[in-house]
């Protein structure tokens, strides 16, 4: 079983290996144009619109924080004795 799996282990990284290889050697022969120009225009198009997701998330979050304050100013400040209580019947209590 261990040698299975050592063995897979072997042909992946010889994989990994070679691709590499192939990669660097056409790299240096000018071919390392890699996506067609159909293919760079939706990754064009995906980076637009994660740059549209981020700001309008950094929108939506700036937008909560503002509105957590100002329900936090307009809600009285509790004392001591404004403090919930358990209740006499709880059945959670804490061990003493």
């Amino acid at each position: 079983m261990l040698a299975l799996v050592l063995a897979m282990l072997l042909c992946v990284a010889l994989g990994v290996g070679v691709v590499g290889y192939v990669m660097i050697e056409a790299r240096r022969e000018g071919r390392g144009e890699f996506w067609t120009p159909e293919g760079e225009e939706l990754i064009a198009g995906a980076r637009r619109r994660s740059e549209q997701v981020r700001s309008r998330g950094e929108q939506l979050g700036r937008s909560a924080a503002q509105r957590t304050q100002a329900l936090r100013e307009r809600r009285p400040e509790r004392t001591r004795d404004d403090a919930p209580r358990p209740a006499e019947d709880d059945t959670y209590r804490a061990a003493s």
